[in-house]
């Protein structure tokens, strides 16, 4: 267990996930703002180790681990998306009727959401698949289209961010929920 875990407690639900949060870059000037939102998220107080990095000149990047009540990833994704310059992603495990689910997010692409499988692939569901069918008539229509629904604009801007930010502290709440 890392020397920054803690032990918290919040919410009500009794059933709790698994969940992780990147915050792959954040201009220094917002981090407590950031801090402040994910501990309104999670109902539970939060101070993040932060470190630089290298992918942004001038950014920082912090992790968090989590348990808490489904649905905290999509509350997490929300309250941040509206700090407008920070980049991150946060994923949260499946649930009861629930897949596992991955938010990803950059200032410039804005906001993406995918079902995400056990072994982390993107998980299209077939709604989405026939709406994009019925959609395109050609094939670089629905090229366009998958790339979209996988969300490839979103991970080549965040792959480099994830690389820079690869054995940065993480700080660890074993209990929100």
């Amino acid at each position: 267990m890392s020397s920054t875990a803690r032990e918290l407690s919040s919410g009500t639900s009794s059933y709790v996930v698994p969940g992780k949060l990147a915050v792959l870059a954040c201009p220094p000037a917002l981090c407590p703002h950031l801090e402040f939102a994910v501990s309104g998220a999670l109902t539970a107080p939060v101070s993040l180790t932060w470190t630089a990095q290298p992918g942004q000149p001038g950014f920082l990047y912090a992790g968090l681990e989590w348990r808490a009540a489904p649905g905290t990833a999509g509350r997490l994704a929300t309250v941040l998306r509206r700090l407008g310059h920070v980049t991150f992603e946060t994923v949260e495990g499946p649930s009861p009727g629930c897949d596992a689910e991955r938010y990803s997010f950059t200032p410039e692409l804005g906001l993406h959401r995918a079902a995400i499988a056990a072994n982390g692939d993107v998980v299209v569901g077939e709604a989405a698949l026939l709406a994009l069918l019925e959609r395109g008539e050609a094939r670089e229509t629905l090229s366009r289209g998958l790339h979209r629904l996988l969300g490839t604009a979103w991970d080549d801007v965040l792959e480099p961010l994830r690389r820079g930010a690869h054995g940065a502290p993480v700080t660890w709440l074993r209990r929100t929920g």
